[in-house]
């Protein structure tokens, strides 16, 4: 008689793990595959008039429910392109790359067109699309990420590099101390400066020493505002047109002094009326005068 051994039950606690294992690693392949994927026509793009055109083909993983398609595409700095300047090198720009960590992405969202003219749709498509400087893009490299309306990844995630010169950023050293030599220079120049205007200073009281034996002080000759306004003549119509003066209100009163010819009026009227007088006297005798006549006789 044959005995057999006793079986022993099979390990259910790693058979299940096993199980798990491959049929989570199955769903996520079916999850990748059925988001799809997304191919780059250069991953290194050239910047032309601001901004760089991106040239790609896309895998729905699928036909679409629309024909067009809203999408997301995340644009992450990881480094960037920076032109500089530095002592070494005078005025001539270098360039290097800057490693950049935990930057903010730069989404863009467009509309991917799945269908032709003729309304059928299909489960790729060749889109393209312009990202510029205007939306805060610059020379450098992103980690691109592609989403779909649902929320689904569109493939995975890929590194692209922009070309281009970004603006200059002057690293140089600024120095408040001047160098010996120039300061040499300095105090050569300033002595020349004050010799200068010493001699300019000591030829202009000559100058103006010859200029005042040639003319006049300004103050012996009257301006033509202080000269006396002119006699207006014998001419009736000057004499009734008298300028206005600071002093009075422009009214001409007689003559302040009598001339010649007024002392002569004077004598020659005092003449007259002592001549007029003596003849009154002589016509007409007073009482007094006739009784003495009269005793006389």
């Amino acid at each position: 008689m044959v005995m057999w051994r006793p079986m022993r039950p099979a390990r259910t606690p790693f058979l299940t793990f096993v199980l798990a294992f491959l049929g989570a690693f199955a769903l996520l392949l079916g999850t990748a595959f059925a988001a799809g994927s997304i191919t780059y026509a250069k991953k290194e793009v050239q910047e032309a008039n601001g901004g760089w055109h991106l040239q790609m083909t896309i895998v729905y993983g699928g036909k679409p429910n629309t024909p067009h398609v809203p999408m997301r595409f995340s644009f992450t700095p990881t480094a960037i392109y920076e032109n500089y300047l530095d002592d070494a090198h005078g005025e001539r720009p270098q360039k290097r790359i800057i490693p950049l960590v935990g930057q903010m992405p730069n989404n863009e969202s467009v509309d991917v067109d799945f269908a032709d003219p003729r309304g059928k749709m299909y489960d790729r498509t060749r889109f393209d699309f312009t990202v510029t400087r205007a939306h805060n893009f610059s020379a450098g490299e992103y980690s691109v990420t592609v989403h779909r309306g649902d929320g689904a990844q569109v493939g995975t995630a890929q590194t692209l590099r922009f070309l281009g010169d970004n603006p200059v950023i002057d690293r140089r050293a600024i120095s408040f101390v001047s160098s010996s030599g120039k300061k040499d220079k300095d105090k050569d120049k300033a002595a020349t400066a004050t010799d200068n205007a010493t001699a300019a200073a000591d030829t202009k009281p000559a100058a103006g020493g010859e200029a005042d034996k040639s003319t006049p002080p300004a103050a012996d000759t009257p301006s033509a505002a202080e000269k006396p306004p002119e006699e207006p003549g014998n001419d009736p119509a000057a004499q009734e047109k008298v300028p206005p003066s600071s002093k009075g209100c422009g009214c001409r009163v007689g003559p302040s002094g009598a001339g010649p010819f007024g002392s002569f009026a004077v004598a020659l009227a005092g003449l007259a009326f002592w001549r007029l007088r003596r003849r009154r006297t002589q016509v007409c005798p007073s009482p007094v005068a006739v009784e003495e006549k009269g005793r006389d006789d």
